[in-house]
Parts: C-alpha cells; sequence; structure tokens
C-alpha cells in the first residue's frame, strides 16, 4: 500500500500536488489512523510505501513507520535526511542536483514539464542512481511536435547509456531499459497491486486521485482486512492494452481517467509516447549487439506504426459512404 503521509506529499508520477508547493504547518496522518495501518500492515505482512513532504515527520509517526516494512519517497530537502530513500527530483531543481549525493544503489525519479533538454537532465544525474524513473508531466497536451522532440531525446539518452554499458555501468532508465527485460506487462499497478491510504483514512486508486479531487476515493480504510483488487482497473479488463506488448508502459489509470474518462481507456498521447520508448528501447538493445548481458535479451521487433489506435479496425459511422447498403 502506499501511505500518504501528509497533505503535502512529494508528487512522484505524472500528476500535481499543489500543497506540496504551499508553504504553512503540515497536516499529517492522524497517528491514530497510521496506528491502526501499522497494525494492519504487521498482521498481515504488507509492506508499505510512504510519501514524505519537505518536513520531516514528528518522533511518533517515524517510529510507526519504522516498526513496519516499508519503502521511503522523498523530496530532494529530505535525501540527507533518508539516504536510504527514493528520491524525487523535479526538471526545475536543475541547479540543485550538485546537492545529490553519489550513488550506485539507489532508486530515483525525474519529473519533467516538457520533453525537450530531458537528455541533459538525465546525463547530469548519472552517477547518483543504480535505478532511474523518468515521468513526464503534461503528457496529454503533446502535439506531433512533441513527440518527435522526445523522440530525439530519446536517442540522446540511448547514446550515452550505450557508452555507460560499454564501459561497464549497470544503470537503468525506466522508459529505455525496463522493455528490453519486459516479456509481459509491468505497468504502475494503482488499484490493483496497490492502493493508497490518505490522511482522511480514506483509500484511492492511487494519489493522484486524492489530489485532484478528494471525493473520489473507493473506500474507507477498515483496519481488520486489507483492501481488495479493484477489479475494474485489472488488464483483463484493458482490450486495448492486453494487446499491446510496449510491456513498460505506466498504463496510468489516473491519465486515463483524465483524458477518455474511462478507467482502461488510454488517450492517443499516452499510447504514442509509450510506443516512442519502445522504439527507442528496440534501437539501443540492437545497438549494443553481443554485450552482455544485453545479447541474452529477446530482440523487440520493429513495428510499421508508431501510434496503435492507427491498427484498429472501426466499424463505419451512419452516414458515411461505405455504411450506405445502396452503394
Amino acid at each position: 500500500m502506499l501511505v500518504i503521509l501528509e497533505q503535502g506529499a512529494v508528487p512522484f508520477c505524472s500528476y500535481e500536488n499543489p500543497h506540496f508547493h504551499t508553504p504553512g504547518e503540515p497536516r499529517w496522518i492522524a497517528t491514530d489512523l497510521l496506528t491502526r495501518f501499522a497494525r494492519l500492515a504487521k498482521r498481515n505482512a504488507v509492506s508499505a510505501t510512504v510519501l514524505f513532504g519537505r518536513n520531516r515527520p514528528p518522533a511518533a509517526l517515524e517510529r510507526l513507520i519504522d516498526s513496519i516494512e516499508h519503502s521511503k519517497i522523498v523530496p530532494l530537502e529530505l535525501e540527507r535526511t533518508y539516504p536510504e530513500a527514493i528520491v524525487v527530483v523535479d526538471a526545475d531543481e536543475r541547479e540543485r542536483f550538485g546537492e545529490l549525493h553519489d550513488s550506485l544503489e539507489r532508486n530515483m525519479i525525474l519529473r519533467v514539464h516538457k520533453a525537450k533538454g530531458v537528455s541533459g537532465l538525465v546525463e547530469a544525474l548519472l552517477g547518483k542512481f543504480r535505478r532511474l524513473s523518468l515521468h513526464l508531466t503534461n503528457t496529454e497536451y503533446f502535439t506531433q511536435a512533441d513527440y518527435a522532440v522526445y523522440e530525439d531525446e530519446l536517442g540522446r539518452i540511448a547514446k550515452v547509456l550505450g557508452a555507460h554499458y560499454r564501459n561497464g555501468g549497470a544503470a537503468e532508465l525506466n522508459v529505455l531499459s525496463d522493455r528490453m527485460m519486459l516479456k509481459e506487462m509491468r505497468n504502475c499497478g494503482a488499484g490493483a497491486d496497490h492502493i493508497t491510504l490518505a490522511p482522511n483514512g480514506r483509500l484511492y486508486i492511487c494519489p493522484a486521485f486524492y489530489h485532484d479531487d478528494a471525493a473520489s476515493f473507493v473506500g474507507a480504510f477498515d483496519d481488520k482486512k486489507p483492501p481488495n483488487r479493484l477489479q475494474a482497473v485489472e488488464l483483463n479488463r484493458a482490450p486495448l492494452c492486453s494487446r499491446c506488448d510496449a510491456f513498460h508502459c505506466k498504463r496510468c489509470i489516473f491519465l486515463n481517467r483524465k483524458t477518455t474518462a474511462e478507467l482502461n481507456v488510454p488517450s492517443e498521447q499516452q499510447c504514442a509516447v509509450a510506443h516512442i520508448e519502445r522504439e527507442a528501447s528496440r534501437r539501443l538493445l540492437t545497438d549494443l549487439g553481443a554485450l552482455e548481458p544485453f545479447r541474452r535479451m529477446p530482440r523487440i521487433p520493429e513495428l510499421p506504426y508508431k501510434d496503435p489506435l492507427e491498427c484498429i479496425d472501426l466499424p463505419p459511422r451512419a452516414g458515411d459512404p461505405a455504411s450506405d447498403p445502396m452503394l
């Protein structure tokens, strides 16, 4: 489960949290609620991913967190306080990247708000992570020009990573390296593999739903049993995604709802971005050739299209010439 420790918790994916940038006293999760969650977690072997804000939590909350199996996701401000945590850095914090300590072991998240310049950001962080998860915000507004820029940026990153691997490096970048290693869909899993507990005691598909609209909860926290998987967001309920081989795609349920008003219907932009990443992965894997361990990875087949929606045969609409029985 994901646990939002305070209302101003750091956004770690494509969504925004306006409270993260709001000054003032933190609005922490209630100690009683976290106590009940910790009891549930211990009794049912539930692990937690805890989302922190800019402030270190009170000692009572910290003790409860440390009493259960968990990982932490923290903003740059707490990187030194919790060196083992997953650190979220924002493209707007580029001038502060030097504050990050070097590490070849930790996971890191990079949030960027436009495709231009992504390659420079990734290159600047190389050496400070073992795995970097890149999350683009605003992809729902991407145009053909943005796709072209992103494709070019990924090509630049692939050259940097290729040189890194040839020199014995092992860094991973989700949008390029994940597809090489996957044989089936491995998406975000919000609502199915994990669910979110918010400070108000309610459950959400993911933190994005809570920060976008607190009324969009899917249930109330019950410390007697872990929450059930939401069948409505299962992959087998997604007819397009279940036939796709962009296995690394985030398949963001929040973006689906935001752009198509359906939980399991992706937008054109989400599909296009995932296939640009897939093609960049294919090219990088081919370029790495006989280099270990890449030579043992299955080749990624080339596709004759960039947007999978182009392959869908739609029935003719009433009034179209092809649907006129008189023609």
